[in-house]
């Protein structure tokens, strides 16, 4: 392969990494993982599911303590994730929105559901790509109760992640 042909092939190599690792977030989620979750995500990552949740959390070991042990939270859950949008920003980091249904059941046989995006920036390190900030920005949801970053600002215009502060990324 020529020098030329490297960087658009690199590229989708890279792309389909990400959506990889997109898609093993829910997997392992949704299988109880949660020490394989932690490590979808770099050492000093930023999640943030919405003001009810808690402040966002920061770094693996926050996350971790935050799933809890597997057979705390919900019984059982389903994330579904579509229409994966990859914009790098280099060859090391890139901004991701992936739209996400996601089903849950609680254990008093509850069912809340949400739809909406996740909004991540990923980065390349000795590892592979690893999420390093995550906010879940909703469009609707179901028996939740509890406040939520909405997907769609007051003006009715999508909320992108690269207009955000640091503060929520």
């Amino acid at each position: 392969m020529n020098r030329e042909d490297r960087g658009p092939i690199q590229r989708l190599v890279d792309k389909d990494e990400i959506v990889d690792l997109v898609h093993r977030y829910s997997y392992c989620v949704d299988h109880r993982l949660y020490d394989e979750v932690v490590m979808l995500f770099t050492e000093d990552c930023i999640v943030d599911y919405g003001p009810s949740f808690a402040p966002p959390v920061r770094g693996r070991s926050a996350l971790r303590r935050m799933f809890g042990h597997p057979s705390a939270g919900f019984a059982a859950t389903s994330h579904h994730n579509a229409n994966i949008l990859v914009a790098f920003d280099d060859d090391d980091h890139a901004t991701v929105a992936t739209s996400v249904y996601a089903w849950h059941q609680r254990t008093d046989l509850t069912t809340p559901r949400l739809w909406g995006y996740y909004h991540d920036t990923v980065e390349r390190g000795p590892d592979g790509w690893r999420i390093a900030s995550r906010q879940l920005r909703v469009l609707g949801t179901e028996d939740w109760g509890a406040e939520m970053h909405p997907a769609v600002g007051r003006e009715g215009t999508t909320r992108h992640a690269s207009a955000e502060s640091s503060e929520h990324p």
